[in-house]
């Protein structure tokens, strides 16, 4: 008797879950399903096992298979039930069928999506989902959001969405106060390579700064030199030293003089860079070229540099905009 009762009480859940279950908030109405995709929350999709197969290898080898005669179904169509809640798998059914797709309302729940579609082998629809960021159709990152994006781009494996948050969060500090709630979405060593990530891309920016304070021809530093306003810059026994030249200073034999003006210097420091990695934003293209051009015209007094700035500013500026493009690129969370 008790065995009996145990059995009627699971059979009155099971069938009680079943009353819950409903449509999809948005119902796509298809001709003829023979398939039921079952959320988390209990919302029926009637969908089509050839449309899920083509989509998914993964659903197309386990539709494929012998269904056991006890299977569960509902109005004699088979039921699959999905981890996911109704939500994501509205959006992802709309993604299936030449329809508008559902769009969803955050860029984390774009990231769930994309990681579904990862999970079940669908690499047309998640390439589809990221045509769709792209061209600005579905969320995409903005604002501090951009470290909770790349916590859980890291966690779902989304390499792609993962390399991008982490570059964005390179135009934010990165302190405890701006990652706010999203430092709770950070899981396993994702934090500390997100550190490490950060620190390369500040040495890679202090290096390629650097290499533009060499004023050896072809370098694009050296059409500054000629320029009065020079700075010395020595070696004493307490390591490296600089200071402008004062005038009618006399210059000690021997010490190598850098023929660059002292405001290119300035510029170009990378001090600030490597002492506010994490309390600052890093150093971006736009905002070193906004730094030359204030500095240029604060350096009005010289017509040696302002006439160089005229014929071959612009070049310069673009170049330094490039290299510094280009030493944040090349570094990589996946190669750390």
């Amino acid at each position: 008797m008790q065995a009996e009762s145990a059995l009627s009480l699971a059979q009155e859940r099971e069938d009680s879950q079943y009353d819950r279950a409903t449509s999809p908030p948005e119902t796509l109405k298809v001709p003829d399903p023979n398939l039921i995709m079952q959320s988390s929350d209990l919302v029926n999709f009637r969908i089509h096992k050839q449309v899920l197969a083509v989509a998914s290898p993964f659903f197309r080898d386990l539709l494929s298979l012998p269904q056991p005669s006890d299977s569960e179904s509902v109005d004699g169509i088979p039921v699959v039930k999905f981890p996911e809640d109704a939500e994501l798998l509205n959006s992802l059914v709309s993604m299936l069928y030449p329809v508008h797709p559902v769009i969803p309302d955050s860029y984390d729940k774009v990231l769930y999506l994309l990681a579904a579609c990862q999970k079940y082998d669908m690499d047309q629809v998640q390439s589809a989902i990221r045509a769709e960021v792209h061209r600005g159709a579905f969320p995409a990152p903005s604002g501090s959001e951009v470290f909770g994006a790349y916590a859980i781009a890291s966690d779902k494996g989304l390499v792609p969405e993962m390399e991008n948050a982490a570059r964005l969060t390179l135009d934010h500090p990165m302190t405890f106060e701006i990652i706010g709630e999203g430092l709770r979405l950070f899981q396993g060593s994702a934090l500390r390579d997100l550190v490490r990530f950060r620190k390369a891309c500040r040495d890679s920016l202090v290096s390629c700064l650097k290499s533009f304070l060499e004023p050896d021809a072809p370098g694009p530093s050296s059409i500054w030199v000629g320029c009065p306003n020079l700075n010395a810059i020595w070696t004493t026994g307490n390591g490296r030293s600089e200071r402008p030249i004062t005038p009618n200073e006399p210059i000690p034999p021997k010490t190598p003089i850098s023929e660059l003006p002292t405001w290119i210097y300035q510029v170009l420091s990378s001090k600030d860079l490597s002492m506010q990695v994490f309390t600052h934003p890093l150093t971006t293209p736009s905002s070193i070229r906004a730094r030359y051009l204030k500095a240029i015209r604060n350096h009005d007094y010289c017509n040696f540099c302002l006439r160089v700035h005229a014929k071959k500013g612009s070049d310069f500026g673009a170049e330094l905009e490039n290299r510094l493009k280009q030493a944040r690129d090349k570094v990589r969370t996946s190669f750390l």
